[in-house]
């Protein structure tokens, strides 16, 4: 048989068990939802149900409280009559007013709804009573009852006039017993009685009504009990029914579904393959990516080396005004595309998931001087205040990268110098969440952004708009790179702003504190970092001196290195790869190296694991050694120190970091 019809026959196939699962499928749906519907209507027919029963619960609860206050009313006018004493007979009168106007309440909520309280007088001790109480709403469909209410009200309001009038008659006869009137006293106690005898019907009608409403409440109550019960029955049997359906339904779509189960394995099979290598695809893009960047850094580091180098030598010679204006020119534009290669670099490793975060002690405010110094005189130039506050309470010595914190605080006071032509900048640190985080803020009194500036900062290469561009100047990476540094770091900056009245950029990091004194092994044994142009913050009261290697293949690098030691009054060998530099050593001894990384016949890293390889066996003292290259990635740094290095500085290499990292390394003399 042909390929072709047998494909087609098989997807035939499948689109017909895939139509019938569906329907088996959309039948347990519907069935499920059925089920599931029911149950709702039938839980709400029992809410309904359960609410009505717990209402008729309470009429009768009322019921019972108006029998049993009338019978307390009843007994307290007979026992009135027994007693002699006109302030015993006041306190049964107040008592009886007390339940009349109980009653009156009572008979308000049966007609309009409320809450009914009974209070039970107890003998136990430390429970001197218990109460109860119950809320009651009309049932508007309910009038049974009306009747007896209307009955009601009318002979509540005579239970007070012939409690008035009973206590009149117990006055008058408490006068006549005063004054021994026998003839008045005998014919007033027939009167009491033939009133004592007017009162059993009055209270029999007065129960009766109440009585009543009881055993009305009581057959409504059993009703709705049936109601309830018949109900459940009719649930369960549809339940029951619908369970076997939907019970049927599974097992036929759980069939149907097992035979599909191999085909669906087989595509995902395939999706996954297809998948996996569209992953390592993107993978391999970003790599290649990353390390185009890294070559390309690299290969432009090793020009600007040479172009900022003789600019910064250019600066220390007596040149005319005209002549020194344009080296400071190269000097600036020369930094400026330095700082675009670091930005694009950084972006890279970052999107590449090469950007690491190291976790040493270092102290706050000296991080804060360094920045001061790094962006101080570039802000008072513009004519801008620079205020850095330090708030109470900020650990002296925390757990973070003080590296990638200096560069976000740099970028975000650039940011905020570029676009502030009058004013200041304040940038305030300060302990929150109990000293668990710290809060770094950049505020300014710049232009300021609207709403849709907002939406799309800290995207690459963005900046407020085409005007702003121009006007100002920069790329727009900064403040993105600012951002996935703070996210690396544990933190999320966040910036509120308005047009004409400024910016604000603020972020929190984790605030985890080093005692003073206390060293931590990622403290022992954290690398050398480069050294910040600010250290350069370092004493210049004793000249250098020393005699230096340089090893360096490039030979206009070699002559930007040699006219700057030449400046700062070195002497120097030079050697142009790594196995140069093995014979130099053992001609003479030096002070310090210089070295490149990538060099032919051998390697700044192989050269340099040789050295310490001699030097262990010779047992001669240790030569710093100092990586000079243009390969600037942390992991560069991190080649050259596990190779036996001692620090890095990335090219091109300034002349003041190169004095502060000499006088850090060379020994004294």
């Amino acid at each position: 048989m042909p390929l072709l019809p047998v494909k087609q026959a098989e997807a035939a196939g499948a689109d017909i068990q895939s139509a019938r699962f569906l329907w088996l499928i959309g039948i347990f749906v519907v069935s499920l939802m059925l089920v599931v519907g029911l149950k709702m209507f039938f839980s709400n027919l029992y809410d309904e149900l359960g609410e009505r029963s717990t209402n008729e619960r309470a009429r009768l609860f009322i019921g019972d409280e108006l029998v049993s206050t009338l019978q307390g009313i009843e007994k307290d006018v007979y026992q009135m009559t027994t007693i002699i004493n006109p302030t015993a007979q006041a306190r049964l009168e107040d008592h009886i007013r007390e339940h009349v106007d109980k009653l009156r309440h009572d008979l308000a909520v049966l007609k309009s709804g409320g809450r009914v309280r009974q209070v039970v007088y107890l003998n136990i001790e430390g429970h001197d009573q218990m109460v109860r109480e119950v809320e009651y709403r009309p049932d508007p469909s309910a009038h049974g009852y009306v009747m007896e209410l209307i009955e009601l009200e009318p002979l509540l309001d005579q239970i007070l006039s012939k409690t008035q009038a009973l206590r009149e008659l117990l006055g008058r006869r408490s006068q006549l017993r005063d004054n021994n009137d026998s003839e008045g006293l005998f014919k007033l106690e027939h009167d009491i009685t033939v009133y004592l005898k007017h009162l059993p019907p009055y209270f029999f009608r007065l129960n009766e009504n109440a009585n009543r409403l009881f055993f009305d409440s009581s057959d409504r109550l059993q009703e709705l009990e049936q109601q309830l019960a018949a109900q459940r029955d009719r649930f369960k049997a549809m339940e029951m029914v619908l369970v076997v359906l939907i019970i049927v339904l599974a097992t036929l779509a759980g069939f149907v579904f097992a035979r599909q189960i191999n085909a669906s394995n087989l595509r995902l099979r395939l999706a996954l393959e297809e998948m996996r290598a569209a992953k390592e695809e993107a993978e391999r893009a970003s790599r290649a990516k990353s390390d185009f960047v890294s070559r390309m850094s690299h290969e432009l580091r090793t020009p600007m080396n040479a172009i900022l180098g003789f600019a910064q030598l250019l600066e220390s010679e007596a040149l005319k005004p005209e002549h020194r204006d344009y080296v400071g020119e190269i000097n600036r534009a020369g930094g400026h595309l330095l700082e675009l290669i670091n930005k694009v670099l950084d972006l890279a490793k970052i999107e590449s998931g090469k950007l690491t975060i190291e976790q040493i002690p270092f102290d706050l405010r000296h991080t804060l001087d360094e920045v001061a110094a790094l962006v101080s005189e570039r802000v008072k130039a513009k004519g801008l205040e620079l205020r850095f506050d330090a708030a109470p309470g900020l650990p002296d010595k925390i757990l973070g990268d003080p590296t990638r914190l200096r560069q976000v605080l740099i970028n975000l006071i650039g940011n905020a110098e570029k676009f502030t032509s009058q004013g200041g900048i304040e940038v305030r640190i300060e302990p929150i969440e109990a000293g668990q985080r710290i809060r770094i803020s950049v505020r300014d009194s710049g232009i300021g952004m609207d709403a849709a500036t907002l939406g799309r900062l800290f995207k690459p290469f963005a900046q407020a708009d085409e005007s702003t561009t121009r006007k100002f100047g920069g790329t727009g990476l900064g403040l993105k790179i600012s951002q996935d540094l703070v996210h690396a770091m544990g933190g999320e900056i966040q910036v509120e702003s308005e047009p004409g009245v400024g910016s604000h950029f603020w972020f929190s990091l984790p605030s985890i504190q080093v005692p003073l004194g206390e060293s931590t092994a990622a403290e022992q044994n954290a690398p050398a970092r480069e050294v910040p142009v600010a250290e350069a913050d370092a004493k210049v009261d004793r000249p250098l001196q020393g005699h230096i290697l340089l090893v360096e293949d490039n030979r206009i690098n070699q002559m930007v290195a040699t006219r700057m030691l030449d400046k700062l009054g070195l002497t120097y060998d030079i050697a142009n790869h790594g196995v140069e530099s093995l014979q130099k050593l053992e001609q003479r001894d030096y002070d310090l190296i210089l070295m490149d990384m990538e060099m032919p016949e051998m390697d700044g890293m192989e050269a340099s694991v040789q050295i310490r390889a001699r030097e262990k066996a010779t047992g001669k003292a240790r030569i710093p050694i100092i990586a000079m290259t243009a390969n600037a990635l942390n992991e560069d740094r991190d080649r050259c120190l596990s190779s036996g290095m001692d620090d890095h500085m990335a090219k091109p290499v300034e002349m003041a970091r190169l004095n502060a990292l000499l006088r850090r390394w060379l020994p004294v003399h």
